[in-house]
């Protein structure tokens, strides 16, 4: 019984990951179709602002599936790597969000 609601648990954090993977993706694609338009119509500030948005929206997104990750990480290697991602993407993000309020 115990094996079977943990296998369980299991799949439903690995569909998570997968859902907010691709959601990211998407969000990156469409905050970059929204750049490309501003630049199309040479609002270059719109632009900058949009695509720094874009990724940190999906940046977010993506470390949530990195903490999920580690919940479901068999050993301390994986764990030690994905934290070590999460410290990259958090970086980046606090980065981004500092250039757009230099802006």
């Amino acid at each position: 019984m115990y094996e079977s609601l943990e296998q369980i648990f299991q799949l439903i954090v690995r569909y998570g990951i997968l859902l907010l993977e691709v959601v990211g993706a998407f969000v990156i694609l469409y905050f970059s179709g929204k750049t490309v338009w501003y630049l199309l119509r040479k609002e270059h500030q719109k632009s900058r602002s949009a695509m720094t948005e874009g990724i940190t929206t999906a940046l977010n997104l993506l470390l949530g599936s990195e903490v999920l990750k580690t919940i479901v990480a068999p050993g301390w290697t994986d764990i030690g790597m994905t934290c070590a991602i999460i410290l990259m993407r958090a970086g980046v993000t606090v980065l981004l969000k500092w250039e757009n309020k230099t802006d």
